[in-house]
Order: C-alpha cells, then sequence, then structure tokens
C-alpha cells in the first residue's frame, strides 16, 4: 500500500492544526484503534507537534543537538539525500505518550525545531522539491504521512503542497480564519497551476467549536460557500486542549489525555479515513481520464 500524504494547513494561526495532526497520528496508529502505520511530520518551527509527541530532553540530546531536525535536514539536503542518511531523521521509538510502549504498532516522527525560523528565510526555490524527494522511498512503509504547516507562504510550505496530495483545512468559525482559509485556498489552486501539481482539499474542519450565535452564523457561511471545501460533519469542539497531558514521565490512556473529546476524535479520525479514501478514488478516476 502506498501512503496518503497529507498536509495540514491554514493561513490563520491558532485553528487548532497542531492539535489535529497529533489526534489523527495517535488514533490512527493505536492498536485499540485503527493499527495504521502513521509518519508524522512537524514543519513548523514553533515545534508544537514535536513537543506533543516526544520528550523535550529526547528531542534535544538525541536529535537536536546531534543536528538530526528538519532544519538541517533542509539546509543540507543534497549530502543527507545522496547518502541516504535522512532516516536518521526519523524519531522511531517511544513517539506519544499515550501507552507508547504496547499499543502502537507503527507511529513515528520527523522532528522540527525553531532553528527552521532562520533557514526557512534563505531556502532556494529548488528546495521545494526536498520533501518529497525525502518522502518518496517512506510511501511504501507508511498508510498515512502528515504534515503539520505552519500559518504562512514560503519555499517550506510549498514543500508540503509539493509533497501531498490531499490538504486538510481546518477553520475556526470566525472571519480571520475564514480570510485564512479563502487565501489558502488561492494560494493552493496558484501553486497547482505553476508546478501543475494536483494537491486535492479534502475538506474544511471546523475548530474550535463552542456554538455561538456568532460562530453559527459563521459556520452556516462556510457550508453553503461552494468555493470552500466540503464542510467535514464531526467538528473539534473549544475544549479540546492537551497541554497538560504532555507528561512523558507517564503513560496516558486516550481517554486520559483527550478527556471529554475523546469520542470526538474517534468520530473525526473515521470520517477522516472515509473522505480520505473516497478522494483517494476520485483522483484515480481523474487522472486516468483521457
Amino acid at each position: 500500500m502506498t501512503a496518503k500524504v497529507i498536509s495540514v494547513c491554514n493561513l490563520k494561526g491558532g485553528v487548532g492544526k497542531t492539535t489535529l495532526v497529533m489526534a489523527l497520528a495517535e488514533y490512527l496508529a493505536g492498536d485499540t484503534m485503527y493499527g495504521q502505520r502513521v509518519l508524522a511530520i512537524d514543519l513548523d518551527p514553533q515545534s508544537n507537534l514535536t513537543t506533543g509527541l516526544m520528550s523535550e530532553e529526547v528531542w534535544e540530546w538525541q536529535y537536536n543537538n546531534r543536528g538530526l531536525t528538519l532544519p538541517f535536514l533542509f539546509k543540507n539536503a543534497e549530502y543527507f539525500l545522496a547518502n541516504g542518511n535522512y532516516d536518521k531523521f526519523i524519531v522511531k521509538e517511544e513517539v506519544s505518550n499515550v501507552r507508547n510502549k504496547n499499543s502502537f504498532n507503527c507511529l513515528h516522527l520527523i522532528p522540527s525545531s525553531p532553528r527552521l525560523f532562520e533557514v526557512q528565510e534563505y531556502l532556494p526555490e529548488s528546495s521545494v522539491s526536498i520533501l518529497r524527494q525525502i518522502i518518496t522511498p517512506l510511501l511504501a512503509e507508511y498508510d498515512y504521512i502528515l504534515i503539520d504547516c505552519p500559518p504562512s507562504i514560503n519555499n517550506i510550505i510549498k514543500s508540503a503542497f509539493y509533497a501531498s496530495d490531499f490538504c486538510l483545512t481546518p477553520c475556526v468559525p470566525s472571519r480571520m480564519s475564514i480570510h485564512g482559509l479563502e487565501l489558502l485556498l488561492k494560494q493552493i489552486e496558484k501553486f497547482n497551476q505553476d508546478y501543475e501539481h494536483h494537491l486535492n482539499p479534502i475538506g474544511t474542519l471546523i475548530s474550535r467549536y463552542n456554538g455561538t450565535v456568532a460562530q453559527t452564523q459563521n459556520l452556516n457561511f462556510i457550508i453553503v460557500n461552494p468555493f470552500f471545501p466540503p464542510t467535514f460533519y464531526n467538528k473539534i469542539p473549544e475544549r479540546a486542549k492537551v497541554a497538560e497531558s504532555l507528561d512523558f514521565s507517564m503513560q496516558l490512556t486516550y481517554k486520559q489525555k483527550y478527556g471529554d473529546t475523546h469520542d470526538a476524535m474517534v468520530k473525526l479520525t473515521k470520517e477522516f479515513m472515509q473522505r480520505l479514501n473516497q478522494n483517494s478514488v476520485n483522483l484515480l478516476q481523474m487522472v486516468s481520464l483521457p
């Protein structure tokens, strides 16, 4: 099976991208859930996904200090790609604190670092293909590759677009988040034209939802807007906060880590898989047309 590669993005920060990627990775990979092989890639220099899936001590001493995080990979791509050493950047043990010693068949991570803030400013146009070159030999090893993208447009996020067949767009039902989504969709359309690519938005996921009158009005606007990707039925509620559960000295169950949002995350993961399967069929049919 070839991995489905999905970028999770919105040009407005604070929409819950990292929480979404972490949850999807953990629920997809959990043996008690679906037992899928998942690779998560932290492309955001804020590195929140990295600190959410591995201990900071392991990150510091085993990866960052040894130059085994994404900014080093992008900065020295030719060397690492030529020598096949990019596999050293993949964290394969003790990823996640959700019963990570015995409940995951395969959950791996390519960690980031704040150094990416510096590196991304100087990356040339040719760097857009780097992430795709890294991922291509890994496609047979995973079922899903999830990329947590920063809220910006530069060659780093273009590399995610170029490596992905699908994108998922979280959106808070607020005016600023909607504007961020509109701008992102325009950028994706332009990217597909410029690079002759077919990045396919699989849907708009409503996040940080609390059901207020203002949010309900904005939600209705998102649902009926024909230019937005179809809205997911399941939503991420406002109360989805997991920061207090990022203690890697202890093992947690899903319910302990995600609290009363656990059931919503289970349903969301199932809908996510269903949408991807349907979009994969549609994409194959489109590509096979004469």
